[in-house]
């Protein structure tokens, strides 16, 4: 369910970016498709203004369907905020603000290939149009809601993998083009000399519609077919091509207001690592801002210097983020001297050990779907969230020891707590895991708890303080001593075998779910523990959730349970 959003104008500015990227925003309506020249003169247009409304519903769900994303942000509570966000907080509903400068490379990846395939899309559908419409000498009936309203498309899901399909198709038809050796003739049509690079490079930049489809034939990417051809027309996008001595391209910018937005290989990966020389050098004689595929560069850009982000001297501090995510990589750079104040993430890569990775980290740390099988050489200071979920990893041994935000390790092969941070700021989630025991979990977590679905037998060992929710539901456990004291939201032991609430948290500032348990009338137990049988008089805020089938405590039972207050 989409997070209640509190700057909507900023990312609708985001979306409309993406669509446009820079340009002027053209406005239509249904009833402006009157004539075949019309539409044929203004079809690139149109095009992006039926990418816009697919990219204005689908992406936005998408981008907002989800809390625990880096480009989201909790808002806190204060007096500046509009009245609805204020009201939203204080019922104990969460607003969030947008912010694109922390979108991952790889969301800015997918958003960028989904964005040119569904822009193809659109422009076959307005040929086929212009075909029905000469055929039968009627007007074009075109509908801007085209992408929308498509069954195909309707999950970002489902239009990712079709943008993938659709590039390895690309990507397969110029490794056959490549072979046509006349088709080098016409490499320099339509271009203009830039540079001399490296080892018989060169930079050249492309300046007309023929020239963009000729370097999208021949890399296996969607620069051509006319989705940059206008802004390669009216100059506020420029295409460059480095390429070798015989006039092969071997990667592509897209360069808007002097900043790299794109750089691509062929089949739109990055740049083959023998051609990462002249790329480096043509930034860096071009002096380029890097917005886009960092990775793919290999350079970052601080204090005016360029810096070749897999040979960092020691010593050094990334003052933004460093990022490997998804890159063809099977061990990490040595940084293990380096200090990152941003976030890094070398997650769903192929390293196998975490040995050089930086020796801290200011923003989050992901390792997560990699190969790894420890954490020695974790950092051992991550001031934002920690995520070393779904890796081969049998031991929090190495973990950091304090954490600003999440620690993230479900779905991996641990089967103890032990080495697990001593501090968590956020929420620790070991759920889904072969643990049996909670002994070494912090002993304070700012967040939720979750051990669910582990094959825990004891709450000893949990954290006594959870700032946010506790989640043990469908684990082996039998009784509840050990549970926090305090758990600030909701607290869940459902769908488990306690036979008691004794040892439940004395308070709980959300619900109480004890639903599916082995106590025999939990309303019984539920009296017991809100007043005081048990331990001290509990504190509840929010509702109990239990079975609608559980029997009625009869008056008499009540006044015996209230009598025992404080035993």
């Amino acid at each position: 369910m989409p997070v209640n959003l509190l700057n909507e104008k900023d990312l609708n500015n985001y979306l409309t970016d993406v669509v446009y990227q820079g340009q002027e925003t053209p406005s239509y309506t249904s009833g402006d498709f009157k004539s075949i020249d019309y539409v044929r003169q203004n079809k690139d247009g149109i095009a992006k203004a039926i990418l816009a409304q697919y990219i204005k519903h689908r992406l936005r769900s998408h981008l907002v369907d989800k809390e625990d994303v880096p480009f989201l942000s909790k808002v806190e509570m204060s007096d500046d905020l509009p009245g609805w966000a204020q009201r939203s907080l204080s019922e104990g509903r969460d607003v969030y603000r947008f912010d694109a400068e922390k979108m991952t490379n790889s969301m800015q990846n997918d958003i960028t290939e989904v964005r040119d395939f569904l822009y193809s899309a659109a422009d076959n559908y307005i040929d086929k149009t212009l075909a029905t419409a000469e055929h039968t000498k009627q007007s074009p009936k075109l509908r801007l809601d085209y992408l929308k309203t498509n069954n195909e498309y309707d999950t970002f899901e489902k239009v990712l993998n079709a943008a993938h399909k659709w590039h390895e198709i690309m990507a397969q038809r110029a490794e056959k083009i490549a072979k046509d050796k006349e088709l080098f003739e016409k490499s320099l049509k339509g271009t203009e000399f830039v540079m001399d690079l490296p080892d018989g490079m060169a930079a050249y930049r492309l300046t007309t519609a023929e020239a963009l489809d000729f370097e999208s034939e021949y890399m296996g990417h969607c620069v051509g077919q006319g989705s940059y051809d206008e802004g390669v027309k009216n100059g506020s996008i420029q295409i460059y091509s480095i390429r070798d001595k015989n006039g092969e391209p071997h990667a592509t910018f897209e360069v808007i207001d002097n900043e790299i937005h794109q750089c691509k290989g062929k089949g739109n990966k990055a740049p083959v690592e023998k051609y990462r020389p002249a790329v480096q050098e043509f930034v860096r004689q071009k002096r380029f801002g890097i917005f886009g595929d960092k990775m793919n560069i290999g350079l970052i850009r601080q204090d005016g210097q360029y810096y070749d982000m897999y040979h960092l001297p020691k010593g050094f501090v990334v003052k933004g983020n460093l990022s490997f995510r998804r890159e063809d990589i099977t061990e990490l750079p040595d940084l293990s001297g380096v200090i990152v104040e941003g976030r890094f993430d070398c997650s769903y890569t192929k390293i196998t050990s975490l040995e050089g990775a930086p020796k801290s980290v200011g923003g989050y740390f992901d390792c997560s779907g990699t190969h790894i099988t420890s954490l020695a050489g974790a950092p051992q200071n991550v001031g934002g969230n920690f995520h070393c979920s779904q890796t081969h990893i049998t031991s929090l041994a190495g973990a950091p020891q304090n954490v600003g935000g999440n620690f993230n390790c479900f779905g991996t092969q641990i089967t103890s707590l032990a080495g697990a941070p001593q501090s968590v700021g956020g929420s620790f989630y070991c759920c889904g895991t072969q643990i049996t025991s909670l002994e070494g979990a912090p002993q304070s977590v700012g967040g939720d708890f979750d051990c669910a679905g582990t094959q825990i037998t004891s709450l000893e060992g949990a954290p006594q303080s959870v700032g946010g929710n506790f989640r043990c539901f469908e684990t082996q456990i039998t009784s509840l001593e050990g549970a926090p004291k305090s758990v600030g939201e909701n607290f869940n032991c459902s769908y488990t075998q306690i036979t008691s609430l004794k040892g439940a948290p004395q308070s709980v500032g959300g619900h109480f779910d004890c639903r599916k348990t082995g106590i025999r009338d939990i309303d019984i137990e539920l009296e017991k523990w809100k007043s005081g049988f048990y331990d001290k008089k509990a504190t509840l805020k929010g509702t109990i959730q239990k079975n609608s089938s559980s029997n009625k405590v009869s008056s008499a039972v009540l006044k015996s349970v209230k009598g025992n207050n404080g035993r």
